[in-house]
């Protein structure tokens, strides 16, 4: 049988031969090389490109025992944030094929944003999101990453990397890691009705009660003459239906997410800061567990995270806007000259934070005046 099959093989062959060779004399010695078979349609008929499934992981890889990791946040389950963490999740399991198994816990259902430093540090959470804002009486170094106006948001990315390795100092210090950064989207002032509809300098908000979220947030907000006052988000739409509060000063995220702008109709945008900076951290006994192949896996799908929370940010921006024009809100973008005026009124709490967090906290702010910004010559 085996003599019979290499036979025809070859007749085969041969026949092939004959027939590209008359191919070639009818098409001339100048006809085109054929392309290559690619087994897909010509450019021409060609589909769009569509973002690539990850690779299955190789069967070769020993991802040594299967893991189980937690992940809490505050975030309801529709804000950007945690449908990035669940895409993590998906993505850990997917890379390995089902050996590291990632459980998110939405809504504080886990741990709060107050509390997610420590829940990580002490091993409650294995992963966790909260803003670093809230951490600052337990971890002073932290204190310069809520001065408004330090860096600007405009870079905050490239701000993101000079920063990161100090960073990566103060948290091990608290027995953690960054896992997944998240752009905390640029603050806003937003405001109740029968205050001004449109905020152009600090006069506009001189003497106001303004929800802020941590020390020195309310510092900033202090330095442009309003009061800081320190509510929960749970209770913070009706505080500011009763007039408790006359508004506050956040990311557009959270008053996206909160609907804060039902109560709070008139939207100021500035490019002073992001909201806070709350990333997905990771114990470090947990993360020194895990097998070499393991940690490269989460590390990939933390990355795959990243994008889809910018993804989804832009995403969510044009619909942000068009709910708070439906319910009767304005929209104001500060101007560039505005906006120095704000970050001007900020400078003197980088000195008192110097004073106040320590030698890594000045490392921090030493990174921080190196990155690039448009309100330093």
């Amino acid at each position: 049988m085996f003599k019979n099959k290499r036979t025809t093989s070859l007749l085969l062959a041969l026949l092939v031969v004959a027939l590209v060779a008359l191919t070639g004399c009818g098409g001339g010695t100048n006809a085109p090389a054929a392309a290559p078979d690619t087994g897909s349609a010509p450019d021409a008929a060609a589909p769009a490109e569509t973002p690539q499934a990850p690779a299955a992981p190789a069967e070769d890889v020993d991802f040594g025992d299967p893991v189980a990791l937690t992940l809490g946040h505050p975030y309801p389950t529709s804000d950007y944030r945690a449908v990035a963490m669940d895409f993590f999740a998906a993505q850990a399991s997917e890379l390995s094929g089902g050996n590291i198994t990632v459980t998110t816990f939405p809504s504080q259902g886990l741990t709060t944003s107050q509390d997610a430093m420590k829940s990580v540090g002490s091993g409650v959470a294995d992963m966790a999101s909260g803003a670093f804002s809230f951490n600052v009486s337990e971890v002073p170094a932290l204190a310069p990453l809520d001065i408004q106006g330090i860096y600007d948001p405009d870079y905050f990315w490239e701000t993101y990397e000079i920063i990161k390795p100090t960073l990566d100092e103060i948290l091990a210090t608290q027995n953690q890691m960054a896992l997944i950064m998240f752009d905390e989207s640029d603050s806003v002032f937003y405001l109740g009705k029968g205050n001004a509809k449109e905020v152009h300098s600090p006069a506009d908000i001189k003497g106001l009660r303004l929800r802020d979220h941590g020390m020195w947030i309310g510092k900033s907000i202090t330095a442009w003459g309003a009061a800081p006052m320190t509510i929960m988000p749970a209770d913070l739409n009706v505080a500011l239906d009763r007039g408790t509060v006359d508004g506050g000063y956040t990311g557009w995220g959270f008053a996206n997410s909160y609907r804060v702008f039902e109560s709070a109709p008139y939207i100021t945008f500035t490019k002073i800061a992001k909201s806070t900076w709350a990333p997905v951290t990771i114990n470090l006994d947990r993360w020194n567990s895990l097998s070499k192949p393991q940690q490269d896996v989460i590390l990939e799908a933390a990355a795959a995270a990243e994008a889809k929370a910018n993804e989804l940010l832009d995403a969510d921006l044009a619909r942000f806007t068009a709910d708070v024009e439906a319910a009767g809100g304005s929209i104001y973008h500060m101007t560039p000259e505005e906006n120095q005026v704000f970050v001007d009124a900020t400078k003197p709490l980088i000195e008192e934070a110097r004073a106040a967090s320590g030698d890594l906290g000045n490392k921090l702010i030493d990174a921080f005046l190196t990155a690039p910004s448009n309100y330093r010559d």
